[in-house]
């Protein structure tokens, strides 16, 4: 049997990949507030090549079962997660800072809280369209 290589390592190249042309942000919403705009713009540039096409167990914020349990956690837990890294089950990853150690925890902040307000939206979506 050939040894398997530790996936993590892979998460980080193909994260930055995002560098280097994918599209932009343009299927996730834009929000009025400043706040989310800055988040979105932060998310686009660093943080969609992985939480945008679900790589290596990105959540994407469009998918309810993964942000489900996400959406149950409190913001500092999830903002630790973005700003220190994590490593979650199945050998999934989230890098420091998405990978990018320029980014500020404001910014981090920032991009979590406009995941997490595009999850929420998902949710409300789909409850109105159970109930119809």
């Amino acid at each position: 049997m050939i040894p398997m290589p530790d996936r993590r390592w892979f998460v980080i190249p193909v994260c930055w990949l995002g560098l280097w042309g994918f599209a932009g942000g343009e299927d996730f919403p834009d929000f009025p507030d400043p706040h989310l705009q800055e988040g979105r713009t932060v998310w686009v540039e660093n943080c969609k090549t992985c939480h945008g096409y679900g790589v290596a167990g990105a959540p994407i914020p469009t998918d309810a079962e993964a942000w489900g349990p996400r959406l149950q956690q409190t913001k500092d837990r999830l903002y630790e997660h973005a700003i220190n890294g994590f490593f979650g089950p199945d050998d999934t990853m989230m890098p420091a800072r998405g990978g990018n150690q320029a980014l500020s925890d404001a910014q981090v902040r920032s991009a979590v809280d406009y995941m997490v307000e595009v999850a929420k939206q998902n949710f409300q979506h789909i409850n109105e369209e159970q109930q119809t």
